[in-house]
């Protein structure tokens, strides 16, 4: 038993040795600020259905559709806080008869309300989507579109309507 009493008290004496000889606790990190804002997602993310082609990192389809006869991305993604958000797209739109796709958040998008028109771009450029709505090419009724999304997992639907491409979208919160 003494050996014992023994043991523990030498045990209970070294922690104290121990610790002195132990670096200095590092501060505990910063609370991490909630996101802002979705890291942009290139279109290899999506899921792609025909007549989209995947090509150099960008999707496009080769001729103007219907709503229902377009190609089709789906992106998920997740916001953090509920909140009004707007889609951000990097896009190259060639000319007034490449200039358009289909976008809606969490439902297929309807022709003609949910038309995102494109201003002519040189290459690719970032466009803020828009909704036609009950306006028309060049006077979008919903410019820019704000998404009112709850805090978690949506699925952001693109259509094909006209000879666009897409390289990127990003999902940041409306100023």
């Amino acid at each position: 038993m003494k050996t014992l009493s023994i043991l523990v008290l030498a045990g209970v004496l070294a922690i104290p040795a121990l610790a002195a000889d132990a670096p200095a606790k590092a501060a505990a990190p910063a609370a991490k600020k909630p996101a802002t804002s979705n890291p942009a997602m290139s279109v290899t993310e999506a899921k792609i259905t025909a007549p989209f082609v995947l090509k150099d990192g960008a999707i496009s389809q080769p001729a103007t559709t219907e709503v229902g006869a377009g190609g089709r991305a789906v992106f998920t993604f997740k916001v953090a806080t509920a909140g009004e958000y707007v889609v951000v797209g990097v896009v190259n739109a060639a000319d007034d008869d490449s200039n358009s796709f289909y976008l809606n958040i969490d439902a297929e998008p309807t022709d003609p309300l949910m038309i995102w028109d494109l201003e002519v771009t040189s290459g690719f450029e970032e466009r803020t989507s828009n909704w036609r709505g009950s306006g028309g090419a060049g006077s979008d009724e919903f410019d820019p579109k704000t998404f009112k999304l709850t805090a978690g997992e949506h699925k952001l639907i693109i259509g094909g309507r006209e000879p666009a491409s897409l390289k990127s979208i990003t999902i940041r919160p409306a100023k």
